[in-house]
């Protein structure tokens, strides 16, 4: 089965997705628990269906908070990019894991 084909292991892969933007992420600060889902399905099919590189993934993340937020660049908020991701990857094999049974 392809990732992401079977929806109730895919949302629940979402909701990991989502709990770290949310928790660890989070530009705007005190927002819905949704706000940043779009940002998350795209970082999701990154990891896991594109075969993107962390660096590709932390570059999106910082596109999306400066470019098309338009949130100006603050000190350590491209370190928490990085930082993002590279729980995302770390959660992989987790998620393809989920995916199999």
């Amino acid at each position: 089965m392809a990732h992401g084909r079977d929806k109730d292991r895919s949302r629940r892969n979402r909701q990991l997705v989502r709990n770290i933007l949310n928790e660890e992420w989070d530009p705007i600060g005190g927002c819905p628990e949704d706000e940043y889902d779009s940002y998350g399905a795209k970082l999701y099919v990154m990891l896991m269906d594109e075969g993107a590189s962390a660096e590709e993934m932390a570059d999106y993340l910082w596109w999306v908070e400066t470019e098309y937020m338009g949130i100006s660049p603050r000190d350590g908020r491209r370190e928490i990019c990085a930082n993002v991701v590279a729980q995302l990857v770390a959660m992989k094999f987790d998620l393809e894991a989920a995916n199999d049974k």
